[in-house]
Formats: structure tokens, sequence, C-alpha cells
């Protein structure tokens, strides 16, 4: 008896890992900890944004910026089509029965998409009214044109995978296209804007399923690009815990040979070594440690203030010092290195003598941006206050937290 292919069931099954998959990773990622920060970013981030918005003249170009913001977050729209390798194999031969399939995965894209620019439009729109003097309530004819245009671009970025230079010409076209279409709807009347919108929608709409209606599906480029989807969601994870399905790449960088070559050659600093090494060499640590530092560096900049100094400099430390101690588990795989007779003490010790010297280092980079913004004794308070936390966060906080990741 031949067998029927159902594309619908098959997208259910996917969809359902996919899912529990993403879930199991996000309660990883918002723990406790990590929504205790979140919390103190976020209302500290909220009292400046409001208190910055009410400074604001009319000629501050807040539509133009709006534009870009809410460009990026609309042009950027990526197809969950949750494919794998086997399936250039396998579903080939069924690619016409697949079109249910893909219909649901781009239904499915636009709503786990549809936060991004409502978050983003949200946090504009005081500024927005503040600039313009419109009422809030144009945010719901914002939110139907973007809605439409993110729908538009699910589907136009879509059929253009179809076409060569997907990623270059197609997604120029799109993102010209948006930007004109926002900046319509900021500066125009509903009455005028979404009449447009909807007007240049169907009409690409039209010309762009003439011109793909022959041309079949580039199967492993649909692939590659889920991968490079997934391995994206697999970093962001990946600051948080350890994922199995990625793998850091490591770079020699002899030029920062200098900087474990004071380590003594001893047993009690085998660790000590292997932890600096292991730092230098991987993307995986060092682009964390980087990242949070430059991002850290570019807040403590721009926003100013003695208190959101310390807040956002506490906050930025105990971030790093957290993502950072589950590195003592990174050679725990190493079946080599039990056969060298080495105290899980050294170990330890290592680890939290290394943990130190980032925040340290962080430490006192923020404490120097605090001294230029409020003089040297606010910038000495910031530095204590930052030194104090280093002192608690090693030898109390990180101590236990190692003790519970070997229970």
């Amino acid at each position: 008896m031949k067998m029927i292919f159902d594309s619908k069931a098959l997208w259910k099954e996917r969809f359902s890992a996919y899912t529990t998959e993403v879930m199991r990773y996000l309660r990883y990622m918002f723990n406790d900890h990590l929504l205790f920060a979140l919390v103190i970013g976020l209302g500290a981030g909220i009292f400046y944004y409001a208190g910055w918005v009410k400074t604001l003249e009319p000629t501050f170009p807040a539509i133009p910026l709006m534009v870009i913001l809410l460009t990026a977050s609309i042009a950027i729209s990526p197809v969950a089509t949750l494919l794998k390798k086997p399936d250039i194999v396998y579903l080939i031969v069924q690619e016409k029965a697949m079109d249910a399939y893909f219909s649901k995965a781009k239904i499915a894209s636009f709503f786990m998409q549809l936060y991004v620019f409502v978050i983003v439009l949200g946090v504009c729109m005081p500024m927005y009214v503040e600039v313009t003097g419109l009422p809030y309530s144009r945010f719901f004819t914002l939110f139907i044109i973007l809605a439409l245009l993110k729908a538009w671009n699910i589907y136009f970025g879509w059929e253009s995978m179809k076409l060569e230079d997907a990623d270059t010409t197609w997604m120029f076209i799109r993102v010209i296209l948006n930007a004109i279409l926002i900046y319509i709807a900021l500066i125009a009347s509903p009455f005028l804007s979404i009449p447009i919108t909807v007007l240049v929608l169907f009409a690409s709409y039209y010309w762009m399923t003439k011109n793909v209606a022959k041309v079949t599906l580039r199967w492993e480029y649909l692939v590659d690009k889920e991968e490079a989807r997934m391995n994206r969601f697999y970093r962001l994870v990946n600051l948080f815990t350890d994922v199995p399905h990625l793998r850091g790449t490591v770079r020699r960088r002899s030029y920062l040979d200098f900087l474990y070559r004071p380590i003594p050659y001893a047993k009690r600093k085998t660790f000590a070594y292997l932890f600096s090494r292991t730092f230098v060499r991987t993307n995986e640590y060092m682009g964390l440690y980087v990242r949070l530092t430059v991002i850290a560096v570019i807040l403590l900049v721009f926003v100013q203030g003695f208190y959101l100094n310390i807040i956002f400099s506490l906050l930025f430390l105990y971030l790093t010092g957290f993502q950072f101690i589950p590195m003592l588990k990174h050679y725990d795989a190493q079946i080599m290195l039990r056969l060298y007779p080495i105290d899980d003490g050294y170990r330890h010790r290592s680890f939290i003598h290394f943990l130190r010297i980032l925040l340290l280092a962080q430490a006192l980079l923020f404490s120097i941006i605090g001294i230029a913004q409020n003089g040297t004794i606010g910038g000495m308070i910031i530095l204590a206050i930052n030194l104090a936390f280093v002192v608690i966060f090693t030898f109390l906080y990180a101590p236990v937290r190692m003790k519970k990741m070997y229970e």
C-alpha cells in the first residue's frame, strides 16, 4: 500500500521538538540570577530614558532614528524552516507536497518575530510623541502598518531565496522599500499611509509571484540558512550555559602569549595556565568577555550619572562573573587530564584567581570612566564599590556556586 506524505504532520513534529528545545534553553538563560540583574538594568534604563525624553527638542531627529530602528526590526525576517541536512536527499522529491509545510513555517515565523518590532515601537513611542506632539494612539496605526510590512517581508524574503542574490540585491530592495513606507507612516496621516502601504505591498506581491512561478527551491541554500539561524540562537544560549550543538573556534593568538607567561612552571599552577590559555585562544570565552566589556563601556560613556554608573558597573561585573563560572567544567570531558595527579583544590583556587583577575580588570576600567565623569572623589567611591563587589563575588558567591555544580 502506498503511503501518503503528510507535510503538515512533519511540520507539527518538528515544530514541537523545536519549541521543546528552545524552552529548555530559555529556562537556563532566564534563571533567577539573570532575571534579578535584568530587572535592575531595565529599571535603571527606563528611569534614564524617561528623563532623557523630557529633554528632547522638536529639532531632534526622532523620525529618522525610528526609521532606522524599525526598518532593522522589520527587514530582518528569517523563515524558520526547521530543515535538516538529510532533507536535501529525502524531501526534495516531495517539493510540491511541502507547500503546506512551508506555509506553516512562514506563519510561525511571523508570530515568533512579532515581539521584536512591537518592543522597538513601544520604546520609540515616548520619543516620537515628545518630538512630534502626536498622541499615543498613533501606536495602533503604526502597529497595523508594521505588521503588514513584517508579513510582507517574510513572504518576499522567502520567495527571493528561490532567486539569485537573495542576500544582497533582494535584501537591499526590501530595506529601501521598508524604510520609505515606514517614513511615510510616521509623517503622514493613517488615511494616507495605510492605503499606500497596502497598494505597494500588493503590487510587489503580484510582481514577485509572477517571477518565481516556475522557479524551484534551492534546498542546499535553505538548509544552510536554517543552520545559520540556529547557530545564532546557540551562540546566544552559549553565553549562559553549555550548548552541545555548538563548537567554539580556537585561534593561536601568539601576540597574547605575554598574558600567561608570568605564570610559574609549577604543579599548583597547572590549571591557572590552562584556564588562561583557554581564555586567550577560545572565541567562546574571549568573545564573551570582550562583548560584555564593550557593551558596558558604551553604556557607561553615554549614560551620565553617579548612581547609574554604579548600577551598570555592578550589573556587568555580575553578568561577567556569573557567565564565566561554567568555565570551571570546561575540561571535565578531557580524560587525559585525569592522568595527572593534581588535586581539585588546585583547580578551584586557580579558577577563582583567574576569575578575580578578569573582574578586577573590568572594575578598574569602569572606575576610570567613573573618574572621568564624576571627578576624583566620585570615581574613587565607584572604584571602592566595584572592588568590594569583586571581593564578595569571588570569595563568597563563586565558591558556593562552584560547589553546587558538582553536587
